[in-house]
């Protein structure tokens, strides 16, 4: 049926004109739009980063060897899948007494997490010394010594496949947290932090089990071009921004005093002074340089040219960062 047999012209616009707004009055060609800076950045699954799907592959690879090595028997590693999600709804949907771990993302801003959950440790566990299917512990009691160990060494395997996998993007200076945080008090990342969280699965004879990476979105935003393109970025160390840098700085401007005496006075001395008093000062042994407020050199007042002047002698001891700034008495 024809859509004019169905609504006049006039109804059209009418139903036009009383559609709610969603984004705002659409702007004239040419003119600015309206951003806000402050938004959150679009959410991404991953799935238009081929150079991170690489590196979870070379990981699970990688990951899979090491564990057969060490378990003496055949054990996959695959990708279960990835998702965005707010931190506080990845935290909340952790399995009970599940192992979670503050992840150091050197040299990226930041921290990951790490889970292992309790099925795939306690499979390991049971593979390691020759048995079966694992079978669920109780959720009543603390891991074991030998269970503990057995978490430290699959952190041990995990840690250098994931650098070894990164490394043609970014080189990771990977660091663990040396203890388990219960899940429902992890403030490592903000509650309402975007994370993307990469979900693992281990299949052994004996069963298996899953652990997950969640990393900020926040502090992937740095690699996206390299995530895209496959390139490997600097691990910060630029020479020529470092060098850059280095003569900005170095051209700042500094107020540079030359102190030959100081003088203490009371309040109702100073406020007693009078034009025409003379007021003395004890002439110290060697006149002070001070930049912004810091004695740094130590030399001899004299005359150099018709002009008053400093021979600096020699360099004074850097004082702590913290110390207070000598100011007792204005300097001549």
């Amino acid at each position: 049926m024809a859509r004019d047999e169905l609504l006049s012209a006039d109804e059209l616009s009418a139903l036009m004109d009383a559609a709610p707004d969603r984004g705002g009055a659409t702007p004239a060609t040419g003119e600015a739009r309206p951003y806000d800076l402050t938004c959150r950045v679009p959410t991404q699954d991953g799935a238009d980063l081929p150079a991170l799907a690489r590196v979870t592959e070379y990981f699970c690879e990688g990951m899979g060897r090491s564990l057969t090595r060490y378990l003496g028997r055949d054990a996959l590693v695959s990708m279960r899948g990835s998702q965005t999600r707010e931190f506080r709804d990845f935290v909340h949907a952790l399995p009970e007494r599940a192992s979670v771990r503050g992840l150091d993302l050197a040299p990226l801003t930041g921290a990951g997490v790490l889970v292992i959950e309790p099925a795939l440790l306690f499979t390991v566990v049971e593979s390691f010394f020759g048995g079966g299917r694992a079978s669920q512990a109780p959720s009543n009691r603390d891991l074991t010594p030998t269970e503990r160990r057995m978490l430290g060494k699959l952190l041990e395997l995990l840690v250098p496949e994931l650098q070894a996998a990164w490394a043609p993007v970014l080189p990771l200076s990977l660091g663990v947290a040396a203890s388990d945080v219960d899940p429902l008090l992890v403030s490592l990342l903000d509650p309402a932090e975007l994370v993307l969280v990469h979900s693992f699965e281990v299949a052994l004879l004996g069963g298996g089990g899953e652990f997950h990476l969640a990393l900020p979105m926040s502090t992937l935003q740095g690699v996206w071009p390299a995530l895209r393109s496959g390139t490997q970025v600097s691990s910060g160390d630029d020479g020529a921004w470092r060098g850059a840098m280095q003569s900005r700085v170095r051209a700042v401007p500094l107020p540079l005093r030359g102190v030959v005496a100081r003088r203490r006075s009371s309040l109702r001395q100073v406020m007693a002074f009078q034009v025409g008093d003379v007021l003395t000062f004890e002439r110290a042994d060697s006149a002070l340089l001070e930049v912004a407020g810091r004695a740094l050199f130590a030399g001899e007042f004299g005359v150099c040219n018709g002009n008053n002047a400093v021979s600096v002698t020699r360099r004074l001891p850097r004082p702590p960062a913290d110390a207070p700034a000598d100011n007792v008495g204005d300097p001549l």
